[in-house]
């Protein structure tokens, strides 16, 4: 031990003044934080599947329903009355009046329904838009890369042969007028009709799926697999 220490000390002496260190210049230097983790998300077990995904919808956490599907069935099964008992379309309740398919389900791969006012144009920006039906509010906020406000309600369908759930989707909505865990009657307003901020002219996107709680998702696919055909599914599903 005192040997090491002699030789710490002659090393400490034989070093000049330029090899000590600098104890300002230490005092000055800052530590380099690490690089952020990626965000993790729920649903893609294969990362590269997840990266192009993240590439073409943006998607994450934030992107998905806030309220979890294990509380559905218990839900439901308390408020049996907000079952399903039948849909209608979202805009000029309960037939569309006033109101066409500017683009249609499948057309250019959209995976929904664009709403407009016979009127053209910004004729319809602030037109009430209303759940097609019975449900559960899942989701309700304004979210990035050009939805703008969404909501998002799952309809429990009891006896159906082939669905016990499926989920609307409203989106580029002007505002919002219910909160995430409202209970809703077919018919009831949500909000109203918008441009995304302003980033397309005023109309809804409605979507309709059968896979419900995915992410929000890229609203453009050839990949058509958990989504409907919204005014096939209301047409056939009429009060």
């Amino acid at each position: 031990m005192k040997y090491f220490l002699l030789l710490s000390v002659l090393f400490c002496l034989s070093c000049g003044p330029s090899e000590l260190p600098d104890q300002k210049a230490l005092a000055s230097m800052k530590l380099q934080p690490a690089p952020p983790r990626p965000p993790q998300v729920r649903g893609f077990h294969n990362p590269k599947l997840r990266s192009r995904r993240l590439r073409r919808d943006s998607s994450g956490t934030d992107l998905f329903p806030t309220l979890p599907l294990q509380q559905y069935d218990s839900i439901f099964r308390h408020h049996f009355t907000y079952c399903s008992d039948g849909f209608d379309y979202p805009v000029g309740k309960p037939d569309a009046q006033h109101y066409f398919l500017a683009q249609q389900f499948g057309e250019n791969s959209h995976l929904g329904e664009d709403w407009n006012g016979t009127g053209g144009g910004n004729t319809d920006l602030g037109d009430p838009v209303y759940v097609v039906g019975n449900g559960l509010v899942t989701f309700a906020k304004e979210v990035c890369c050009g939805w703008g406000n969404v909501i998002r309600v799952v309809h429990r369908l009891p006896n159906h042969p082939e669905y016990d759930y499926v989920e609307s989707v409203y989106a580029h909505l002007n505002n919002i007028q219910i909160q995430t865990g409202d209970l809703l009657r077919r018919g009831d307003q949500i909000g109203t009709i918008g441009t995304a901020n302003g980033r397309y002219w005023a109309h809804l996107h409605l979507e309709l799926r059968s896979f419900i709680n995915m992410s929000l998702g890229p609203g453009y696919s050839e990949d058509r697999y958990g989504y409907l055909a919204p005014s096939d599914f209301i047409a056939k599903h009429r009060p």
